[in-house]
C-alpha cells in the first residue's frame, strides 16, 4: 500500500471568533446578501454580527487572501466584481490541475477520508438551501485536494477553488444549481476513489468542470449583479 494511504486524516480545528465571522461574511457574499461591489464597512459588520471590530478585520484579511473581496487602504473594502475573463482562466487552470489531484487522491486516500467525503456528499444532497450546498460543495472539492497529499498542487488548487466558489455562487444565484448532476458526478468520483482507479477519477473530475464557452455564457447574466442592480 502507498505510504500516503496510511497517513491519518488531519482533524478539523475548532473555530475562533474571526473564523466564525469569516464564514458569515463568506456566506453573505455567496448568497448575494453582499453582492459584487458592496462596500464592507468593518464597524457595520461588527454590529451586525455582534462582535468587536478585531475579528471582522481578521476575517476580511482572510477573505482578501481568498480573492473574495478587494481591499484599498484608503477606502472601505468591497466585494469583488464578476470578471468573465478571470472566471474562464480560473476554470481552465482547474481543468488542468484538479483531475491530477483526483488521480493522486485515488492512489492515496485513506478509508477515513473516503468516509468523510461520502458524508459531505450526503450532506450536500440534503442541503436545505443554496448557501449550505455551496459551502459543502467547496468542502467536498477541498477534501479531494487534501487527499491527494501534494502540497504545492494543493496550495494552487485551494486558491483557485476559493475564487471559483465565488463564480459558482453567482451562477447559482442567477440560474440555480444542477444539484442532481453534481450529486451523480460526485457519486461516480467516490466510486472511482474507492477502487483506486486514478484514470477514471481524473476523467470524471475533468467532465465535472464546465468548459470555457459554457461557463462564459452561463455567467454573463450574473455579471450584471451589483449593489445598485435592479431586483
Amino acid at each position: 500500500m502507498d505510504e500516503h494511504a496510511r497517513r491519518p486524516a488531519t482533524p478539523r480545528p475548532p473555530r475562533t471568533a474571526h473564523q466564525w465571522v469569516r464564514e458569515q461574511i463568506r456566506e453573505a457574499i455567496f448568497t448575494g446578501t453582499y453582492p459584487p461591489g458592496t462596500r464592507l464597512v468593518q464597524g457595520e459588520i461588527a454590529e451586525r454580527f455582534g462582535t468587536s471590530v478585531t475579528p471582522v478585520r481578521e476575517a476580511m484579511r482572510d477573505l482578501a487572501n481568498e480573492g473574495l473581496i478587494d481591499v484599498d487602504p484608503h477606502r472601505a473594502a468591497t466585494v469583488r466584481a464578476i470578471d468573465l475573463d478571470e472566471a474562464v482562466e480560473v476554470n481552465e487552470m482547474r481543468l488542468l490541475l484538479e483531475p491530477l489531484a483526483a488521480r493522486r487522491a485515488a492512489e492515496r486516500i485513506t478509508a477515513d477520508e473516503l468516509e468523510a467525503l461520502r458524508a459531505t456528499e450526503h450532506a450536500m444532497e440534503a442541503a436545505p438551501d443554496h448557501a449550505t450546498w455551496l459551502e459543502l460543495n467547496r468542502r467536498f472539492h477541498l477534501e479531494v485536494i487534501e487527499a491527494a497529499r501534494s502540497p504545492r498542487l494543493g496550495d494552487v488548487l485551494r486558491t483557485l477553488r476559493q475564487i471559483s466558489s465565488f463564480y459558482l455562487a453567482a451562477l447559482v444565484r442567477a440560474q440555480g444549481g444542477d444539484r442532481e448532476k453534481s450529486a451523480r458526478e460526485h457519486g461516480e468520483l467516490l466510486e472511482a476513489l474507492a477502487v483506486r482507479d486514478g484514470d477514471r477519477a481524473a476523467a470524471i473530475m475533468a467532465h465535472h468542470l464546465a468548459d470555457a464557452d459554457t461557463l462564459r455564457t452561463r455567467l454573463r447574466p450574473a455579471s450584471d449583479e451589483g449593489p445598485d442592480a435592479p431586483s
